[in-house]
């Protein structure tokens, strides 16, 4: 019995350290608190060794159904009408961004020494698990990818929401956070939560990549645009979902991943650092062309994973459905042709 409980005790010890860090950081008034404060706990303790049992990843799919039912709440009718008439400026910049990642990955390769095509699949903005799976099929090195995907990620959720605050004012105590002062609906909340694990599970089935993600955002959101009675879950919810999600990507930064490296670990972190730099400008550049406001754009363009963007936008409170439109859109277009271009990389 105490063989079976002695991970579950751990992980439920690193869920509440984080929430406790999450308090603290909501106290002080930074953004995205129970994600950015869990994150940086798991990366310190797993970075320096006290920690090294690995996360379960069993946790993460509660998470995603969590936050992708509550970012499909803003697909209304008339947050889709915006979104179809942005489409082409939706491709053009994901276009840019993609240009981005090329520039970046061939800085990256001639100053790392990488072959071409692991420092393409270290810089193109997709999902850790997918690149893996690009990675073994191409025979290249899974934990140099893992780990540049993983830098990437955890770079744009804990920079850009702070950049965005430090350029706009920081707010000081936030308060709860968005939604804390929404009133607590219980058919609402059981509408949505059976939304989100239809969708999750619908897409599993037919094996859709992050089917967590994208089948609870899909159903909720054509719940959501159909006018059916939907409302957010407690902000408590939220927050335990953000605890699960930054514990998680947090916990990848092990001793020996993050050290194993040596240099090529510091040419990682500073080429993910000149990407997401580049994207931004791209994005502010855009944000002039088309009138719509800079956070937007550089939210929408930041190559982070859908899940932690589609969060930060809602915590920072800008226009969740077109956020969240941008990221998938990139990831249809470019997820598709990730084995193309890794292929192609490795003719030249």
């Amino acid at each position: 019995m105490g063989v079976a409980l002695y991970k579950p005790i751990k992980l439920l010890v690193l869920y509440l350290s984080g929430a406790a860090v999450g308090w603290l950081f909501l106290k002080i008034g930074m953004p995205l608190p129970f994600m950015i404060g869990p994150l940086i706990f798991a990366a310190f303790i797993y970075v320096t060794g006290l920690a090294t049992t690995p996360v379960t990843a069993k946790t993460r799919p509660l998470g995603q159904m969590i936050i992708a039912s509550t970012v499909g709440l803003a697909f209304t009718s008339d947050a889709l009408d915006i979104v179809m008439d942005m489409a082409p400026i939706i491709v053009g910049l994901t276009l840019l961004t993609s240009i981005n990642a090329v520039v970046v990955s061939m800085l990256l390769k001639r100053f790392s020494h990488l072959d071409y095509p692991t420092a393409l699949l270290s810089t193109m903005p997709t999902s850790p698990v997918e690149a893996v799976v690009v990675a073994e099929k191409f025979g290249l090195n899974r934990g140099l990818v893992v780990l540049s995907q993983t830098i990437r990620i955890a770079i744009v959720v804990v920079l850009i929401p702070v950049a965005i605050y430090a350029a706009d004012g920081w707010p000081g105590n936030s308060g709860r956070g968005p939604g804390a002062a929404s009133s607590f609906d219980l058919g609402g909340v059981i509408l949505l939560s059976i939304s989100a694990v239809a969708g999750g599970l619908l897409f599993k089935a037919i094996r859709l990549p992050n089917p967590y993600f994208f089948g609870a955002l899909f159903c909720t959101a054509v719940v959501s645009s159909c006018g059916l009675h939907v409302t957010p879950y407690p902000y408590v919810i939220l927050a335990g979902a953000q605890v699960v999600l930054g514990s998680w990507l947090g916990s990848v930064f092990t001793k020996d991943l993050f050290f194993g490296g040596g240099k090529l670990t510091l040419a990682l972190i500073l080429s993910m650092l000149c990407f997401i730099l580049f994207t931004s400008a791209t994005a502010i550049a855009f944000a002039h062309l088309i009138g719509q406001p800079w956070e937007t754009m550089v939210l929408s363009a930041a190559p982070g994973g859908v899940t932690e963007m589609a969060l930060t936008a809602q915590f920072l409170g800008y226009d969740v459905a077109i956020i969240t439109s941008f990221q998938i859109v990139r990831i249809c277009i470019l997820l598709p042709g990730i084995h193309w271009f890794i292929a192609a990389a490795r003719r030249v």
